[in-house]
């Protein structure tokens, strides 16, 4: 260091630098040398007395003297750097210091909030929580215990008030220090524009202390002190990313700011001193203190000096509220023996209230591409975060309410029955099957990933997620779905894997409206939306494969033999192991026989059957292969309730609607969905007539009333409305639908755990009328109990036209061939005997019918059902009718 000192001393550069100012500095005395020598020579004659007492004091006390020296070089020393400090804030060294325009259109960060389509709030986006009222909006109390409590002289002083600085500066020497020196000026400055750190240990606080000042007395020139009053107190930080009155007031008291009592008043004013250590909630001994200090301040700062502003805007306002806002010492009295009565009410977090993941789905999604090439009218972006922006949706909250109610009944019972399903296992197969999965999801995990980076080799990380910790973990077992355990990391994995979790949505059909959206179990815990998750879909595809049917020309009663087929290389097989007889169409579809699936696709072509999958609202990949009959195909939910909004629309696919409108904060249209259709009206996707749509629907009342959905009848009580859906099971019950409409909504459910390695043993537990229906059951129910919903409930569709209720009316199962059964028809005697029979034991009536015609034609062969089509019908199929 010493070298480099003497070198610098030795530069050239630094050797002209030193002989320029000593010119300069002989050039100045010799300018300045006629002013200061007069007043050089009047100062030593006024000193004349104190030098002489100050030779006396050092030749008596040189110690105290010598030390009295050191203290005023130090003083006036410390006086050039104070303002040498505050020149360099003053000129921006430590940062922008805000001009006079800036502070004029001061913009604070305003949290956008998202409105349900009953006009319930259902959570905000934000960096600070934040909502600005008028001063007009707030309780008086508030403003009394403010003043009260922070600045008493605040109408006396212009932003610094030095009275409050003497009375600090007195309390530090007599250790009797009776509150701080910053005014509400100085405090808000410091609201507006955070402290920053400048690494200089002990001088940080003075620089800020210093911007603040520049900041208020700059602010007290351009704001009213009605108007800095109303900035404060929206723009005062109440702990944690909560700011403003408004804010707090929900939050602590679930009230209105205007509608605040003086002793809850009193206790968010309290917290401003130290927002955690008075937090009613956390800290409510603390916060109680500070609440009855500050109703003892209100009672005796209840004078404040008005008058000195009584010509500035808004100060007429002022002092009303300050009137109305005075207690008495009988209301101090009174008010002192009440309880805080301070929760929680209001949840701002992202990840709890209602909607959650509809919520994430608006800020990742949907929000983002409305916004983009919208802008202020400076031509500005919108920011989601700060701009305060209002954005309505279609959810309707007592709608949502109930599917999140239903998800966690069922849910809760169904985790449940899947433990002790595995518990109660002998064998040696686990949950997860491979201990290969467990090893990939440990692999991936951000623990497993921040020790490798760390540079731990395998060994040491498997060990360390072989030792428990104390962690809290999610559990339907817990308060509010958590507990606090200990288990290992791995034991954490294993935990997780077998977890079942689901994803439900709620959609008005004819309009598109999105209802209702629960993505997941827990949004805390599993951030992952299943509603946009690609899973097996099963047996609701089928659907799609039996209306291409209809467009080929079948009829809900073309009958199709039961039995084993095989198509190229693929063998199906019936979920049930029941072969023999004849199904209808509708039969096929009401007790998914997936051989008559198979035998549809055969027909009608994969082809075809993929081109109506895409008009129905299928954009996920699907394999061109005959398995997709059966839904051998990773289809999300929310394309899949398109595709029965398609069925349910009369044949026109909706699209999903989930925001109506977003306004400014002052209410400017920023985007409306109405005089967007207006203006760009879209072209109607139309998948089926309005007669196969129609058809479609009575096929599938029938899995409702009789077939695999009929559950959602007799265990839910719905035996008013009408309702048509359909089940779906993947292999090795991996993951179980449902999904259903009515002449209202359209509602459908994923359950499944997040890989399908963890599933049921038993296709009775594991199928989509066990996982997933109950979803919708319990749903309908809360619905059907609702005096709001009991219409959208009891609503029953529309009667089909004739030709088309032509159609039906067939036997849905018979045991002999189609083409016997027409032969048996034409006999009037056996047609009345099988009509009365309820067409059963039809084998028997043929067999009595041939034996008294003796005829040799014996059982009539369906000859164009029996022959085998080539390759290209079997991939396009083929046109010709199915007698």
């Amino acid at each position: 260091m010493l070298k480099l000192f003497s070198s610098l001393r030795e530069s050239q550069l630094v050797r002209s630098l030193l002989s320029f100012w000593r010119t300069m500095k002989r050039g100045l005395a010799d300018v300045l040398e006629p002013v200061l020598a007069p007043l050089r020579s009047a100062w030593s004659y006024a000193t004349a007395p104190v030098r002489a007492v100050w030779q006396r004091f050092e030749v008596r006390h040189p110690a105290i003297a010598r030390m009295l020296l050191i203290a005023v070089v130090l003083l006036r020393w410390g006086i050039y750097f104070l303002l040498a400090l505050i020149a360099a804030v003053w000129v921006g060294l430590f940062g922008h210091l805000p001009d006079t325009e800036e502070l004029r259109s001061i913009e604070t960060a305003n949290a956008t909030e998202i409105y349900s389509a009953d006009s319930v709030l259902l959570g905000k986006f934000y960096v600070e929580n934040r909502t600005e009222i008028s001063l007009e909006n707030i309780s008086p109390y508030v403003v009394t215990a403010l003043l009260a409590t922070e600045d008493r002289r605040f109408f006396e002083h212009s932003g610094i008030d030095l009275t409050s600085w003497m009375r600090v500066a007195f309390g530090l020497l007599t250790k009797d220090t009776k509150g701080g020196g910053s005014t509400l000026s100085q405090q808000l400055a410091k609201n507006l524009y955070p402290r920053k750190r400048y690494g200089i240990p002990g001088v940080s606080l003075l620089i800020n202390k210093i911007r603040e000042n520049f900041i208020s007395v700059r602010l007290e020139r351009i704001y009213t002190k009605a108007e800095l009053l109303n900035l404060y107190l929206n723009t005062v930080p109440f702990g944690g990313d909560r700011y403003g009155i408004s804010v707090a007031a929900r939050h602590f008291f679930n009230k209105r700011a205007k509608d605040l009592t003086p002793d809850q008043a009193a206790t968010l004013v309290g917290m401003l001193k130290a927002t955690t250590y008075y937090d009613p909630v956390r800290n409510p001994e603390n916060a109680l203190r500070r609440r009855n200090l500050v109703l003892k301040q209100m009672v005796r700062n209840s004078t404040f000096n008005v008058s000195v502003r009584s010509d500035e805007l808004g100060m007429d306002q002022v002092r009303r509220m300050i009137e109305r806002g005075r207690i008495t010492q009988a209301d101090y009295e009174t008010l002192l023996k009440r309880p805080l009565g301070a929760r929680r009410y209001q949840v701002d977090s992202h990840n709890e209230g209602l909607a959650t993941y509809f919520r994430e789905h608006l800020r990742t999604d949907v929000l983002p591409k409305l916004l983009k090439g919208r802008t202020h009218d400076d031509g500005t972006p919108y920011n989601l975060y700060t701009d305060g922006l209002k954005v309505y949706t279609t959810i309707h909250s007592r709608v949502q309410r109930y599917a999140e109610e239903a998800i966690r009944q069922h849910m809760r019972q169904l985790q449940d029955l899947f433990d002790q399903h595995w518990r109660s296992y002998r064998g040696t197969e686990k949950p997860w099957g491979d201990d290969r999965w467990i090893d990939e999801q440990v692999r991936r995990s951000e623990r497993w990933l921040t020790l490798r980076e760390a540079g731990w080799s395998d060994a040491d990380i498997r060990a360390n997620f072989e030792k428990p910790v104390r962690m809290t973990v999610f559990s339907w077992r817990g308060a509010n779905s958590e507990i606090d355990t200990v288990m290992s990391p791995l034991d954490s994995v294993r935990y997780y894997f077998c977890l079942l979790n689901c994803g439900f949505m709620v959609m008005d059909h004819s309009s598109g409206y999105v209802r209702a959206w629960v993505g997941g179990i827990h949004y805390r815990h599993f951030k992952y939306d299943h509603i946009k998750s690609s899973r097996q879909v099963g047996s609701t595809f089928k659907p799609i494969v039996y209306a291409a049917a209809l467009q080929d020309s079948l009829t809900p009663c073309t009958y199709l033999p039961n039995q084993q087929v095989k198509i190229v290389d693929w063998e199906p097989r019936n979920a049930d192991g029941f072969y023999g007889g004849w199904y209808s169409l509708t039969a096929g579809l009401t007790h998914s026989v997936n051989v008559i699936a198979a035998q549809l696709i055969e027909r009608v072509g994969i082809e075809h059957t993929i081109q109506l999958a895409r008009k129905m609202g299928v954009t996920s990949r699907l394999p061109r292969e005959f398995g997709i009959s059966l839904g051998a195909a990773d289809i999300s939910l929310y394309e899949m309730m398109q595709v029965y909004g398609t069925l349910a629309n009369h044949g026109v696919r909706p699209e999903p609607v989930v925001v109506t409108r977003i306004t400014t904060r002052t209410g400017d249209i920023v985007y409306d969905y109405a005089e967007e259709v207006s203006q760009h009206p879209p072209t109607p996707v139309r998948a089926l007539t309005t007669d196969q749509a129609a058809t479609m629907t009575r096929m599938l009342q029938s899995v409702i009333n009789g077939g695999t959905g009929a559950r959602l009848r007799y265990g839910y009580g719905l035996h008013q409305g009408d309702f048509a859906g359909k089940t779906g099971t993947t292999q090795n019950q991996a993951d179980g639908w449902f999904i259903c409409y009515n002449p209202r909504l359209v509602t459908g459910a994923w359950v499944g755990a997040s890989s399908p390695a963890v599933r049921f043993r038993s296709l009775a537990l594991g199928q989509g009328a066990s996982m997933a229906l109950p979803i919708v059951g319990l749903f309908w129910h809360k619905m059907a109990n609702d005096r709001a919903f009991i219409k959208w409930y009891q609503e029953r569709f529309p009667e089909p036209p004739p030709h088309v209720l032509a159609k039906f009316g067939c036997p849905g199962f018979i045991d002999i061939s189609p083409d016997t059964l027409q032969m048996l028809l034409t006999d009037s005697t056996m047609r009345a005997e099988i009509q009365q029979n309820g067409y059963q034991n039809l084998k028997e009536a043929a067999e009595r019918y041939f034996e008294q015609h003796s005829t040799e034609e014996g059982q009539a062969p369906d000859d164009e059902l029996r022959r085998r089509p080539n390759i290209l019908e079997r991939l396009f199929g083929r046109r010709e009718e199915n007698q």
